[in-house]
């Protein structure tokens, strides 16, 4: 049986690539495109509309209500996660810096956390990270782009290559029985494409991080954090305590402040993504850290620590509970339901079919709900049949409970499925692992919400539902 392309690379490719060579990333190109991939999802998350976007999200009814008003926790949230995702890709940076010979990103792994304890600017003034950011951010991003197509190509080839061997051991097994000319045409397209396809990969791997040299691109990953870490401090360092001290370095206007003001924290200049034109986002004695996790006095041994830890959810959250996906598939499942059941009382349009799918998912809806929150809905429908069984039916109860579960899921609806996509954006997918794009973040998400808040807005909406749909099966008698 042939060995498989992977396995001897030269031979089958030619032009003396060595995926065992010392120079050239080779196979780790993979994983160095996907630690780039992460840089630039970060650095993106970073942007001016980002950060306005974030501002105006952390200001939502939702947010408000079910995590906190107070918008340096929220800050703060924000933060310690988009850190969070910069030390995930620092750590494959140090694992890769280990095969470098220069001696800059071969130290990264003891330059990073000097950094990250204070002295991020004098690395700035020695590596002169911070000059062309953002083109470099570019090239790499052109770098994953080419990484992915190749990952792609490879798949087919390996494809191809099965097929190859199926052929072989058809033919061998054939035993003296002459081939017909139709199998001899597959055979011989077969072979062509797979020609044609190691031409394609071999040319994607002269182009790709494959052929690159460990110096390189880890010099320029080493970079791209540093820089990523510079600017985190510049966005979030007035608000969020812990981050290492920086100053404007000509880096970037939309993210300058000065620090040379009367008070503790200075003010935020007019370029600044979490300042407003018209007013402050929050004043200044709401910048100050009132937060409950600022007020143990051991915050200035590991303040970054700290920071990191603020990621675990409370006990009295959804997300400590393990419920935050669970709760938002029953919203979104309760939008659904809403949506059906909207417009006239009796649609004309809704014949058989979309009937058995409505109580397709009344069904579903109901053995998603946890027990305590079965329990909790029994007991207030059986006030309101207790109220007034008739009223229950009635077309203005009906009304005004739809009024209230629209109004419930204009905010719990956006956090449900923000909930979703942060879990669809962290799964094991391959194709997520070249993603570029700004990830959620788990403030948007009921990760963070308290969870008798939630299951209470959560009985609410199924009440109103219960309501709704008994007024129009009513209705059609």
């Amino acid at each position: 049986m042939p060995k498989s392309w992977l396995v001897d690379l030269k031979t089958l490719l030619g032009s003396g690539i060595d995926p065992d060579s010392d120079d050239c990333l080779g196979i780790l190109a993979f994983e160095a495109a996907a630690t780039m991939a992460r840089l630039v999802s970060v650095h993106n998350s970073l942007s001016a509309p980002r950060i306005q976007q974030l501002r105006s999200d952390m200001r939502s009814e939702g947010i408000s209500y079910l995590i906190s008003p107070d918008q340096t926790y929220l800050l703060t949230l924000a933060c310690a996660e988009i850190l969070t995702e910069l030390d995930r890709a620092a750590d494959a940076v140090s694992r890769l810096s280990i095969r470098c010979r220069a001696p800059f990103p071969r130290a990264f792994s003891r330059i990073y956390p000097d950094a990250k304890n204070g002295s991020l600017m004098s690395l700035i003034e020695e590596f002169k990270f911070t000059r062309g950011s953002d083109k470099r951010m570019k090239t790499i991003e052109k770098q994953v782009m080419t990484a992915a197509r190749l990952y792609s190509e490879m798949d087919t080839l390996n494809d191809l290559e099965a097929s190859e061997r199926k052929m072989d051991d058809w033919k061998k097994h054939s035993g003296p029985i002459p081939l017909e000319q139709k199998a001899v045409e597959q055979s011989d397209s077969l072979r062509r494409e797979l020609t044609a396809q190691q031409q394609r990969v071999r040319k994607l791997m002269d182009e790709s991080l494959w052929q690159m040299s460990f110096d390189k691109v880890v010099g320029t990953m080493a970079k791209s954090v540093l820089s990523i870490l510079y600017r985190i401090c510049m966005v979030f360092g007035q608000l969020v305590h812990g981050l290492p001290p920086v100053y404007n370095n000509t880096y970037d206007t939309h993210y300058s402040y000065t620090p040379k003001t009367k008070g503790k924290l200075g003010k935020l200049s007019l370029g600044s993504p979490l300042d407003s034109p018209k007013k402050p986002v929050v004043s200044e004695t709401a910048i100050r850290h009132s937060a409950p996790i600022f007020t143990q006095k051991d915050d200035k041994s590991k303040p970054l620590k700290k920071l990191v830890e603020s990621m675990v959810p409370p006990p009295t959250t959804v997300g400590s509970a393990g419920m935050a996906l669970r709760y938002a598939n029953v919203i979104l499942a309760a939008k659904k339901l809403l949506a059906m059941r909207s417009g006239d009382p009796q649609p004309s349009d809704q014949g058989e079919e979309g009937e058995e799918d409505e109580w397709g998912t009344r069904e579903e809806l109901y053995e998603m709900l946890p027990a305590g929150v079965r329990v909790a809905m029994k007991a207030k429908l059986k006030l309101c049949w207790e109220k007034d069984a008739r009223a229950v039916a009635d077309r203005g109860v009906a009304d005004g409970w739809g009024e209230v579960v629209k109004g419930l899921l204009s905010w719990l609806g956006p956090m449900a499925r923000d909930t979703e996509r942060w879990h669809e954006e962290r799964n094991l997918d391959r194709m997520q692992r070249f993603a570029v794009g700004p990830k959620t973040l788990k403030l948007k998400t009921l990760h963070f919400a308290d969870l008798v808040k939630t299951e209470a807005a959560m009985v609410e909406v199924l009440v109103g539902l219960s309501c709704i749909c008994w007024y129009h099966e009513q209705s059609t008698w």
